[in-house]
This record gives structure tokens, sequence and C-alpha cells, in this order.
């Protein structure tokens, strides 16, 4: 969905050969739309099932002629001024290098914009949030129209606890299977939501001809506007939030952008939001015959197929549910790792099951998907229950995009004109939507609220605490620290701790040297220095390094792997880099002190190795403020609870030292001492 995150800016003067690079981004092809169809409207293709139901309990359950016509105008509109004017058309030219996406829209106006980062951050917490109701919500919405079935429904072991069990079960089996990726099923996403889209507008049109073909008079916008401030609008301005829940996935369409082209989701957009409309006046045709009750067990999509291929059409909507779910994971398995790019969270175990690097699974990050959404399953147990919290997080996450958009389009395109207009047409759209949702607060919003806060304080709490971390680290020159460790490694009072010290680090220059971890190999005794940095490359199997050395004692590695190779074979990498340079002639022949227990690397000469981790921990001498002081040891609680660094690199049996150094920022704290003059008098001794 998001890609990797660009550091520059996207211009309006890119020149002759990068608009020639773009125009396959730009082109549409039936190959490409398939794609579009099964990657970005999966949840737009299922809130069929859901939206006219939540109308109509929005109205009690029952709805006369104005109060239908009234909500499928607004749900015909809105989706109209959302989806297609706001993401498809609006949006979509607010790309990073092709990508979309609240951070790739963050990475084109932050250089512009230093407060941008929050609303990021929520927008993001908010698009977390989304990934755990949009399983929950198709899933459990598709089950319960297993009651639809009159088989199944009226039958005396159908309840809504067995409705909960196979959908907690169907969640689960999704989520177990993430590991091993959607390579092979994701070719057939396109064809069967195709297939999916095809019979909803199929449906809705037969519907639409032999019920009631003046449901089309809802196409007139005046109906709506006057039936959401008439009085017989029973839920008042919180009927937007049961009319925003038709408009769930516009937000995918502008994060998956970068996976399927612009020009391919303009083109099979219009198709699809045919269908979509198809569906929802076919319903409203339904609803116009006088078919009012019994919607709390099972929605009038599942009522308006004919029996004997309702089953067909549940089945169907399962599918078509939880491919709208694996969607929504992947796109947070991309939103997780982009964050984790950002220092908003700490370094994660990831994984590549595909041939591709923009399927990424992530184990921690499923887990707590998978937990997250159990629970809100467990919690509301129905679809419409969970209407509240669901409309809340999308609602957000467009109000941030909105914010974003107009800092994009003020600063970065220098279009003021279109950044007033349409950012103030799209905000006050989003914040009637936001009123509604909040008006349902207590019906489950705070759920919504519970979720995505503790995400978004994730965020800042790790953005601020690497930042303060590396404050005051400092760096010194190569060279120099190779003169220092000349000087050092003759003290030979110190005990030789190994015969090669390797130090792992992120920071990526060749010539200079962190001063934590240069005090740290003035401390440990060894004959050769090593700091090694791993860096990903966008090559799936790749092994290449490159060293500089500083004399015989310090020598500065990148290892570039490609993103399917394991990282957890550093040493078996180091071992290959040090007999290669070994047979070189690059580094010295180290005898073994002990030839009968010698290990492998000592016999042939490299010596004994030992890995060196820095562990960073607040100094009681720090002048941090109290409340930086707390946020680093949060932060720092954090990385110890979701990630293992000896874990990353496999080096659980290999003794590595864990060197810990403080975080001073600011200096030492001074501190202010009376000194006695004269004589000091003992003090008197008590008796027992």
């Amino acid at each position: 969905m998001l890609g990797v995150i660009r550091q520059h800016p996207v211009t309006g003067n890119r020149g002759k050969r990068e608009r020639q690079e773009r125009k396959p981004f730009d082109r549409a092809t039936p190959a490409g739309m398939l794609i579009a169809v099964g990657i970005v409207y999966g949840d737009l293709g299922t809130s069929p099932i859901y939206a006219p139901k939540a109308l109509m309990l929005a109205q009690g359950g029952r709805l006369d002629r104005f109060q239908i016509l009234g909500s499928l105008s607004l749900v015909f509109w809105f989706m109209l001024l959302v989806v297609s004017i706001k993401y498809v058309w609006t949006v979509m030219n607010a790309d990073n290098d092709g990508e979309g996406g609240v951070f790739a829209l963050f990475a084109a106006v932050r250089r512009y914009w230093r407060q941008a980062a929050p609303f990021a951050m929520i927008g993001a917490a908010a698009f977390l949030a989304d990934s755990v109701f949009t399983p929950a919500v198709s899933i459990t919405s598709a089950v319960e129209g297993l009651a639809s079935i009159p088989a199944i429904g009226g039958s005396v072991y159908w309840s809504e606890e067995l409705s909960v069990m196979i959908a907690i079960a169907i969640i689960a089996v999704l989520f177990l299977s993430q590991h091993a990726g959607t390579n092979r099923l994701g070719s057939l996403f396109g064809p069967i939501m195709t297939v999916w889209f095809t019979f909803i507008a199929v449906i809705g049109v037969m519907n639409i001809v032999t019920r009631d073909w003046t449901v089309v008079q809802a196409l007139d916008p005046t109906i709506g506007i006057r039936f959401l401030f008439s009085h017989e609008n029973k839920a008042g301005v919180a009927l937007m939030g049961s009319v925003f829940l038709a408009l769930t996935g516009a937000e995918a369409l502008y994060a998956d952008m970068g996976h399927v082209g612009r020009g391919n989701i303009r083109a099979s957009w219009p198709l699809v939001n045919l269908t979509l409309i198809c569906s929802y006046f076919g319903q409203g045709a339904w609803m116009l015959e006088g078919h009012r009750a019994n919607v709390s067990d099972a929605a009038p999509f599942f009522q308006i197929i004919p029996e004997q291929v309702r089953p067909f059409g549940v089945v169907l909507a399962l599918t078509a549910g939880v491919i709208a779910s694996q969607a929504l994971i992947s796109g947070a398995f991309t939103l997780t790792a982009a964050a984790d790019g950002l220092n908003w969270l700490p370094r994660l175990n990831m994984r590549y099951p595909g041939v591709s690097k923009g399927q990424i699974y992530i184990p921690s990050a499923c887990a707590l998907l998978a937990g997250l959404t159990i629970v809100v399953v467990l919690y509301f147990r129905s679809s419409s229950a969970m209407e509240a919290a669901y409309g809340l997080a999308l609602t957000v996450a467009m109000l941030m995009i909105t914010v974003l958009l107009f800092e994009f389009l003020w600063r970065v395109r220098g279009k003021r004109l279109s950044a007033v207009v349409s950012c103030v047409l799209f905000g006050a759209i989003e914040l009637l939507f936001l009123s509604a949702a909040a008006a349902k607060f207590m019906e489950g919003g705070y759920i919504t609220v519970l979720i995505w806060g503790v995400l978004f304080g994730v965020f800042h709490i790790c953005s601020r605490g690497s930042q303060l971390e590396a404050s005051d680290r400092g760096h010194v020159h190569a060279e120099d620290l190779s003169h220092i460790l000349t000087a050092a490694m003759a003290d030979k009072r110190r005990d030789l701790v190994a015969d090669n010290l390797v130090y792992l680090t992120a920071d990526p220059s060749m010539k200079e040297v962190e001063k934590d971890v240069a005090a740290s190999m003035t401390h440990h005794r060894g004959h050769a220095y090593w700091i090694v940095t791993l860096i990903q490359s966008e090559r799936p199997f790749e092994r290449r390094w490159k060293v500089v050395s500083y004399g015989q004692n310090l020598h500065r590695v990148i290892i570039i792997l490609g993103y399917k190779e394991p990282q957890f074979y550093l040493r078996q990498y180091m071992d290959a880099i040090m007999a290669n340079m070994l047979s070189r002639g690059e580094i010295n022949r180290i005898e073994p002190q002990w030839p009968k227990l010698a290990n492998r690397n000592e016999r042939l000469g490299i010596g004994s190795v030992r890995y060196v981790l820095m562990h960073r921990v607040v100094s009681p001498e720090s002048s941090l403020p109290d409340s930086d002081r707390t946020l680093v040891r949060s932060y720092q609680w954090i990385k110890r609870a979701v990630s293992r660094p000896v874990e990353w690199f496999g080096l659980e049996t290999n003794d590595p030292l864990v060197d810990t150094v403080p975080v001073w920022s600011g200096g030492d704290r001074p501190m202010t001492m009376e000194r006695i003059e004269g004589k000091v008098r003992e003090p008197a001794q008590t008796s027992k």
C-alpha cells in the first residue's frame, strides 16, 4: 500500500524524462484494472452488506418512502463527493513518487511543514484501528447472512453465539495463514471480486425492475438534504454515521495507489461505483415494496437475493469479506513497516513470504491485530453494534489526510486556491461525519479512541525517545579512533575479551564512529575491532559487502542483504568476510592459544569473535527533564517488550556482550554542596 517512503518532496516540474517514466503509472490496462478490483475495492465492495441495514436501524427498523429515498440520496451524493471527487480525482494527484497513503503524503510535506508528524501519526493510528474493525465487521456481517437461509436460520441450533464462534474461527484462520503470504491466492482476488461486483449489480437491477423502479428518484440531491434536516429523520445528525459506512474503504483507493497505479483505479472506479449504486438502490426498491421487518435477523442485502441462489450469495459475500480483510491486513503490515522506518516503532522482525518486497509479514503486528479483532468481535457480538466504532476510525483517518492534503497543495504545489476550496469542502464533510460518530461515542466509539490513542502514544514515545537517545551521542573520526585503539591495546593491564570485537550499529557513516561505541572499544581489549551495519536492499536475493580498514585494528563493514535474505545468519556472514580478508592478507593471522580447544575460526587463524550490543539507559546524572526521562524509559521498555536484537542476528549461542552506556542529553546535573571548615565533631554514640 505505502511502499518505500522517499525523502524528497514531489515538485510540479519534473522534466521530460521523469514524465515519461510516470506514463505507465497513469496508464490503464485490462490486467491492471483486474488487479485493482481485487486489491483496492474489497472494503468498499462489502459495504452494501451492512450499510443499508444500519440506515434502517437508525430509523427504528421501519422506513416510509421519504426516509428510504432520503437515505439513498445521501449515500449516492456523499459517495460522489468523498470517493469520486476527493479521493479518485483530487487526493490521488498528491502522490509521492507514485506512492499514496498517509505516510507518502507526510513524506512529501514534512520538509515544508515541521508540524506534520502528529497529524500523520494520528492518521496512521486510525488506519491501524480500521484494520482491526474491517475484518471484524466484514466477516461478522457475512456470517450473519447465514440466518437468511431458511434451513440454517430456522434451525433450533442457530444462535448469536454460534454466529460469533464461526466469525472468530474464520478470523483466526485468516490471521494464522498470514505467514504463508498471498502470492498464490492473490491472483484469484481480481476474478473473485469481479464476480462479486457483477453479482450484486445483477441482483440490484433485478429488484429495481421487478419491485419499484421509482427508487431512482433518490438521485435528486434535494431529497437527501430535506430528509437530513427534517423531523422524520429519527437519528438526527447521527444518521451520517450510518451513511459513512457506505464510504468505508475510500482510504484504500489512495493507500494502494502505488501498487496498482493511478490510471487503473480511475478507469475501474466508474464501473465499480455503478455496481455499488445498483446494489444500494436494489435494496431500496425492496424496502419500498414494504419489506421492512426483521432486519436484525439478516441484512436487506441477503433478503433481496432469491432463495434458490441465496446460499451462493452468502458464500460469495463471505469470500469477499475475507478478501477485504486481507487487503486491510496487508496494508497494516506495510504501514507498520513504514512506521518502523521512521523510528515511530521499535525495530520489528519482518518477513517477506511473497515474491515481492511489497508482501510483508510482521509476526508481532499480526498477533496484535488478531488479538484485538477477536476481542472486538467478542465484545460487540454483532456487526450492527460495531458501526459506531468502525465509522469513527475511518473518519479520523480521512480528516488527517485532508489536513496533510491542504499543506501539500499550499506549500508543495503552490495551488493555494485549490487548497482552500477543496480542503474546506472536504473538511466540512468529514467534520459532519466526525460529529455523527462522536454522538455514538458511548455506544462503542470509545473502543476506537482507546485503540488509536494507544497506538498514537506508542508512535510519539518511540519517535521522541529515539531522538533523545541519539541527541548527545556525537562522533569521532575513524582514523583518530584507530590511533586511540592502538594506544589502548598496548595496555597489558586489561584482560583480552576476544581477538575480534564486532559492534553493530545503524549509523551508515564509513568515516565516523559514534562516541559511545568508540568509548566501549577503549574499555574492552581486543586485537581487532569491527563496526558493522546491515542494509536491506530492494532486491530479493543479494549478499554483498564493503569494507574500509583503518590500520590493522579497526574495520568498517557494510553488509547489503536482499530483503528475503535472513539477518539471523550474521555470524556466518562475518565469518565469510573475515576469512576473505585473511586470505588476501588484509588482516593478520592469529594463532590459537589452545589449539586442541580451538573452534573453526581459531583454527583458520581468524581468532575468537565476540559481538557487542549497545544498551542505552538514562543516567542518574542526566539533566533530562522528568517528562523526557519518563518518555525515554517508556521507549526502552517498549523496545525490550517488542524486540530483541540478540534474536534478530542469531546471536543467542554466541554469548554477546551487552555494553550499557548512559543517555546524558544535556550534560552533567549541577550539584551544590556546602563545605565544612575547621574540625569536624564526631557524632555521639547512642547506647542500646
